[in-house]
């Protein structure tokens, strides 16, 4: 927590002479559906925890008068689209910034994924705004050529990628299938284990996962029990993966005959 306050806190450092002052918080609005199945869009813990700390970051800089220039520090939660394409972030800091000011926006905290991050990136660095994303985690996002104000709380891909190598190397594993979510985190994930540890993992069968439209751009079952693998890595987010999981659940892929490896939580009210 105190990591994430005190990049919260280097946001909002400017020379300017401010009236207001303003920090920018963009976090996901959850929208449920009835359905057959557990909603895959329910509030993920880390974003829920981030949230909330974004607002007690705010309460503390108001309650012990942590001032810039003078102004005391305002916080703004910008609701988003949980399956935006990134054009909706943008949208929202751009509109917010216009009916503010410019320079009266010291800093934004997010977007949550790393898809909206390549889209507001490049907008927040030809001004100057500081992006600190607390889940944005494809390493292409490193590169400060093209995101030089971009910071995150949380380490990047490079460190899963080679976590999941080592936890092949212990069970004497090097093959699997690989199911991605359809986002920069997804083929950030498929990148890193492709090309840069294809020495020690083989890619038996790839199955992308869309969550906009609920399918894989291949059947599941079919591409699974072809595959010379038993072993299923799902790099995806939170949503994601619940939602593969009970896929997977219903076309009876769980059980003894294969080891399911996950990048991220699932909801284990699923089974």
């Amino acid at each position: 927590m105190w990591r994430f306050l005190v990049l919260f806190i280097c946001c909002i450092q400017s020379p300017y002479s401010l009236n207001t002052v303003q920090i920018l918080g963009l976090f996901p609005e959850y929208h449920y559906k009835t359905s057959g199945y557990l909603n895959a869009n329910e509030y993920s813990d880390w974003t829920t925890q981030s949230m909330k700390m974004f607002d007690t970051a705010i309460i503390l800089a108001e309650r012990y008068k942590v001032y810039v220039n003078g102004q005391p520090i305002k916080g703004t939660i910008l609701p988003t689209n949980t399956i935006s394409n990134g054009f909706a972030e943008l949208g929202l800091v751009c509109q917010s910034i216009s009916n503010i000011n410019e320079h009266d926006v010291l800093g934004v905290v997010g977007p949550t994924s790393s898809t909206s991050t390549r889209y507001l990136g490049p907008f927040a660095a030809r001004i100057g705004l500081p992006l600190v994303s607390y889940t944005a985690t494809n390493a292409d996002l490193d590169d400060k050529l093209n995101y030089p104000t971009f910071y995150r709380t949380i380490p990047s891909d490079i460190l899963a990628a080679e976590a999941i190598v080592k936890l092949f190397k212990y069970f004497s594993w090097t093959t699997c299938s690989i199911i991605i979510g359809n986002d920069d985190y997804g083929y950030g994930g498929l990148k890193l284990l492709s090309e840069v540890h294809y020495a020690n993992l083989t890619i038996q069968e790839r199955l992308v996962f869309d969550p906009r439209v609920d399918k894989f751009q291949a059947n599941l079952k079919q591409t699974l029990e072809k595959s010379r693998s038993r072993i299923v890595l799902i790099w995806a987010n939170h949503s994601s993966s619940t939602r593969i999981i009970q896929h997977a659940l219903h076309a009876r892929l769980l059980g003894e005959n294969y080891v399911w490896i996950t990048t991220n939580k699932v909801n284990e009210k699923i089974f």
